[in-house]
């Protein structure tokens, strides 16, 4: 199935830092600053921007997050131990291949995705690509220009300064970053996991890159509309003032083998979208306003409350016989 596209949801995002920020280049430096702003060549200039894999990385952090707040089981750690009980779900799919011997092609997608926690289901492991795609974020009008800072180490003694501590590092204050989240062949729960994230995100709540213990690294997205397609000869998703939202579970007839949510509708008045229709793609535009956050949101929290045992339990630690 994953290899067909039947809908598609991409979210125009605009990120403003609020105070300091520093996403680290990962490149050791011969000379100049010790922590040193990630750059990219563009418009003639290396630029600052966000990297997508940190902003993907940020979403699935606070994505993990709100998923344990409903429910422990309904995210993997995929930096647990081999005696964590939530350890990830990669590490328990080999386990389950390698005490029941079975093959690769028993492992097959549909058995993944349907024994992986929510959040691989929508972020991937290492048996199963994602859902969801991040684009680079760049800069909006003038890039901002990195500031150096001073920063040094604290004698755990003293309480003071340590001697020989000392470092340098480079942070922006300002700026907007322009990016957009993909999510392909998405489940309405997904969605609306989703929205959770982007409202912490709108109200400040999150932090990304170096630093956040040290007050770093907050930063306020705008999301500026979202635009969902639906690929394929279907039913009109437009018709008699509602529009009719479908996750794939609802687009083709083998969901139940994935253990997707089947008949995955929602049913919104038309209002304040734009709809534009050919023969083999449907387009719904809407304003993050307009967007049905609120009754996704009740997909999410129906589909979590439902989690209620963990297929993968007994291979998240150690190894068991078969």
């Amino acid at each position: 199935m994953f290899k067909r596209l039947l809908n598609e949801c991409i979210i125009d995002l605009t990120i403003r830092p609020e105070g300091a920020l520093l996403i680290k280049s990962g490149l050791a430096q011969v000379s100049g600053v010790d922590m040193a702003w990630v750059t990219v060549p563009r418009n003639g200039n290396l630029e600052p921007f966000l990297p997508g894999s940190s902003l993907k990385g940020t979403i699935r952090s606070h994505a993990e997050r709100i998923a344990r707040t409903f429910k422990e089981i309904a995210a993997c750690n995929p930096l647990g131990g081999k005696d964590d009980e939530h350890r990830s779900c990669g590490t328990a799919l080999e386990m389950m291949k390698k005490n029941k011997g079975e093959s690769e092609a028993e492992l097959n997608t549909p058995l993944v995705y349907q024994l992986s926690c929510p959040i691989c289901r929508l972020f991937g492991n290492t048996f199963l690509m994602g859902r969801l795609a991040t684009e680079d974020a760049y800069a909006v009008g003038d890039p901002p220009q990195p500031e150096h800072r001073d920063g040094v180490g604290i004698d755990r003694f003293t309480g003071g300064a340590a001697h020989g501590a000392k470092f340098e590092m480079e942070v922006i204050t300002g700026g907007k970053f322009k990016t957009a989240l993909h999510l392909q062949n998405f489940e309405l729960w997904q969605l609306g996991l989703i929205g959770f994230v982007l409202r912490d995100m709108c109200d400040g709540l999150i932090r990304m890159g170096s630093g956040k213990s040290r007050g770093l690294g907050k930063v306020v997205a705008e999301v500026n509309n979202i635009i969902l397609y639906y690929i394929g000869q279907q039913e009109k998703r437009a018709q008699n003032g509602r529009i009719t939202l479908a996750g794939v579970g609802a687009l083709f007839p083998q969901a139940g083998d994935y253990g997707m949510v089947e008949n995955d509708r929602l049913e919104i008045e038309n209002t304040n979208v734009e709809i534009h229709d050919s023969i083999l793609r449907q387009k719904l535009v809407f304003t993050y306003e307009a967007f049905p956050w609120e009754q996704l949101a009740e997909k999410w929290m129906t589909f979590v409350k439902d989690w209620k045992v963990d297929p993968l339990a007994k291979y998240r630690k150690g190894k068991r016989d078969g």
